[in-house]
């Protein structure tokens, strides 16, 4: 049971290694429609003793077609192996946000509080999608709709580096993520 338990944890918090096997890295189409360009940046798989947690993609996404431009908000899409229970992927984040030096500064309980009205419990095949603009709109997404929305300019950022810090768990995958694969 400890085994099974560690296993679901590292669904969010990332302790996990990368394999090159064949990644799921879709996007749904109600969460990129707005966007004029959607451009993977990175992905990479999840494992824990061995066994297929999860893959995750991160993308950019911008208001016009040229590469000139500011990327105007990013995506993270999450495709799940497993069953994870929504109440652990809560957890999992209130722990690594905390380990990330994130209590003193941001306000954890209210975040926890309106990802527990969105989060639904995960079955293996199912994804999240979470999109981030850099005016404060936050969404997930799953199955080709809008799960809730998060409307706090800090929200995304601080969501996000739980994979993407210089302080995140599993730095080969944040690697990855960021398309730094050498």
């Amino acid at each position: 049971m400890k085994k099974l338990r560690l296993l679901l944890t590292a669904c969010l918090v990332g302790l996990v290694n990368n394999s090159y096997a064949e990644i799921d890295s879709n996007l749904p189409t109600i969460a990129t429609s707005q966007w004029k360009t959607v451009e993977q940046v990175g992905e990479t798989r999840f494992k824990k003793f061995g066994l297929h947690v999860y893959d995750a993609s991160f993308w950019s996404l911008r208001d016009n077609t040229s590469r000139q431009e500011p990327i105007t908000a990013t995506a993270l899409s999450i495709s799940y192996a497993r069953n994870v229970k929504a109440k652990l992927l809560l957890s999992s984040t209130y722990k690594e946000w905390r380990r990330l030096g994130f209590a003193q500064r941001h306000p954890l309980d209210a975040w926890l509080d309106s990802l527990e009205k969105i989060w639904p419990d995960i079955k293996k095949g199912d994804y999240l999608v979470f999109t981030s603009t850099s005016d404060g709109d936050n969404i997930f997404y799953s199955d080709n709709k809008i799960l809730g929305n998060i409307n706090d300019p800090a929200f995304g950022p601080a969501f996000l580096d739980i994979w993407l810090s210089i302080n995140a768990t599993n730095q080969k995958n944040r690697k990855e993520l960021l398309g730094e694969n050498n």
